[in-house]
């Protein structure tokens, strides 16, 4: 039995959206399409018109097909993307209690993810979104969610504080940007060190505030810092199982990249089926698991969770300059998505691919 379609509009309307209907590697099963105009159908939820939609890797996974067997897509037809930022265009009632129409906001869209966020509109959760910041442009703003969110709860989820010292792979990425600027801003961190390519990642790194940023080209992080008794390594770059040598005994190792745990998955699909279970044992990160045992310390596994409070916590950092957005490449309309969508996928972006809707 095929997968059912994404509901019509009960009044017909249509929108155009960014879509994908077959799985591939490129950007080839991506293309722009009418869909039904997403609608309110719960009391929380807030209709959103689109003004930009930021990229993100887990954007491509579920374009190449990658995470369905994990978390199987909805409908016949999936548009792509999680991060939004735009201007409200009509409340449920108790959404109405929060927000007005013409508040401009930002969001990771949530579960269920019934619409996507590269077209016209989005409909999303009331506890989801948060008013945008107000001295950056609609296109900073949809670059912050999800990455935004997933490095702020990482590093809370690894226990860092303020005189924290903080260990980040993978800094002039789009989540590793934000790291360096959250755990220095908001969390406290005494020291940050980062890894990345030398010349422009490496001058990213360090207008982000990192105090020290390894040279991934011709340095081997695990050997240069050994014994620096980092109290959280966060790997975004699938490298937990070299990060024993620099935890401290008692430190944590925090992944968001890599075969994630089942109870990471089990946050996003309630009941994995039998051929989840067992593809997650075979593909288990005991590499991570016996690196961080080694050193006394643990590991685990990190799957984003929408929040409009965080989101909103972090506006204050924005807006007070504390924490700046970094656009590395963004089309200039919904017709042009393969502009961004090309460079995320070639792995090269420093910062995040944004594609500009209105």
């Amino acid at each position: 039995m095929g997968k059912p379609s994404i509901p019509t509009h009960p009044k017909g309307e249509t929108m155009k959206a960014v879509v994908f209907s077959d799985f591939a590697k490129d950007s080839s099963a991506l293309s722009v399409k009418e869909v039904p105009k997403p609608f309110i159908e719960k009391p929380d939820e807030v209709l959103i018109k689109v003004h930009a939609s930021a990229l993100n890797p887990i954007d491509k996974y579920r374009a190449s097909g990658d995470f369905e067997q994990m978390l199987p897509e909805e409908y016949d037809t999936s548009v792509l993307g999680y991060d939004v930022a735009g201007i409200i265009e009509e409340v449920g009632e108790e959404a109405g209690k929060s927000f007005k129409v013409g508040d401009e906001v930002y969001v990771r869209i949530g579960k269920p993810l019934k619409y996507g966020s590269t077209a016209e509109y989005t409909v999303s959760c009331l506890h989801d979104i948060a008013k945008k910041p107000s001295n950056i442009s609609f296109s900073q703003a949809a670059s912050i969610p999800l990455a935004g969110l997933t490095a702020l709860q990482a590093l809370r989820k690894g226990g860092v504080k303020e005189g924290s010292k903080v260990f980040i792979t993978g800094g002039a990425g789009g989540v590793g940007s934000l790291a360096i600027q959250i755990a220095k801003k908001m969390l406290k961190a005494s020291y940050v060190c980062t890894t990345a390519s030398p010349g422009a990642g490496t001058e990213l790194c360090k207008k982000q505030g990192a105090d020290r940023v390894v040279d991934y080209r011709s340095e081997d992080f695990e050997k240069v810092l050994a014994g620096e008794d980092f109290d959280m390594a966060f790997d975004t770059t699938n490298e937990a199982g070299k990060m024993g040598t620099l935890l401290k005994k008692g430190g944590k190792i925090i992944s968001i990249a890599g075969p994630p745990t089942l109870e990471a998955i089990q946050q996003e699909n309630s009941n994995p089926g039998l051929m989840t279970k067992f593809f997650l044992f075979l593909v288990k990160n005991r590499a991570a698991l016996k690196a961080a045992k080694k050193a006394g310390g643990s590991w685990d596994f990190h799957f984003v969770v929408p929040n409009g409070k965080e989101l909103t916590e972090m506006a204050g950092y924005i807006e007070k300059g504390d924490i700046l957005p970094i656009v590395d490449t963004e089309s200039d309309s919904m017709d042009d998505f393969k502009k961004a969508v090309d460079k995320l996928w070639s792995g090269r972006s420093k910062g995040k691919c944004v594609i500009k809707i209105v």
